[in-house]
């Protein structure tokens, strides 16, 4: 593991023989992310965008479908969310109000590992089973990416400090013999901000061996790429 140096070093003079030195350090390391997340969205087919006021058995055919999907999501445990909304879509001709169709906005957040992913294709499935029995509603192909969860910073935080706290006994060697005295470190901490590295977001690749009704496609795990977490680390030496 390497260190780089940063900063300037601050010296203060306390007594004649005795220096206290401060060094920041940066460590780093880089990581692959765990999780894949995708969203789900069902949208107003054509149909309903042009279907002009919603008749009230329109308007339950929808929920009713909607809530078959949140069931089905319930039981995947990989996917959150699923509140949705129906709004009409207006539009004003000389001061006229006119309705011209309705606007479905359904959204769910899903987060799960490459193991996971035949659980994913197969809600996606199920999803659209359910929603192309539905002409009023329509579901695009969902993207999906990798991301670094917070958890993961923290954790990769956490190693990158106790492998530095590895490394400090050499520092303090290296800087007896330098100064010639004996130096200790006092005070060790890091930056609560770490970097984290941008990364190209690479989208699902989609299975063209198995595809389903209604264009909606199994998708296979993007291309995974690492991430560079650092961190910088302060270090106090007393050097007597």
């Amino acid at each position: 593991m390497k260190y780089i140096l940063l900063a300037s070093i601050f010296i203060n003079i306390i007594f004649a023989n005795d220096l206290v030195i401060t060094k920041k350090f940066i460590t780093s390391k880089e990581i692959e992310p765990k999780f894949l997340f995708a969203n789900i969205k069902i949208e107003s087919s054509s149909t309903l965008r042009n279907i002009g006021e919603l008749k009230n058995s329109d308007r339950e055919e929808i929920i009713n479908t909607l809530n078959d999907v949140i069931n089905e999501t319930q039981n995947s445990k990989i996917c959150k969310g699923g509140s949705f909304s129906i709004t009409p879509i207006i539009n004003y001709d000389k001061d006229k109000r006119k309705t011209i169709g309705q606007n479905v906005n359904f959204n769910l957040n899903c987060k799960f590992t490459k193991d996971d992913l035949n659980t994913y294709n197969k809600l996606l499935s199920n999803i659209n089973d359910a929603i192309s029995k539905n002409k009023l509603l329509s579901l695009p192909q969902p993207s999906m990416n990798y991301r670094i969860t917070e958890d993961e910073i923290e954790i990769t935080k956490g190693e990158l400090f106790d492998g530095f706290l590895g490394e400090v006994r050499e520092i303090e060697n290296k800087y007896s013999k330098i100064l010639n005295k004996s130096c200790k470190s006092s005070n060790i901490n890091y930056g609560e901000n770490p970097k984290v590295s941008q990364v190209a977001t690479f989208k699902s690749v989609m299975s063209a061996d198995s595809a389903v009704a209604n264009g909606i496609i199994p998708t296979s795990a993007p291309i995974v790429d690492t991430t560079r977490i650092t961190i910088d680390v302060i270090v106090q030496l007393n050097c007597k």
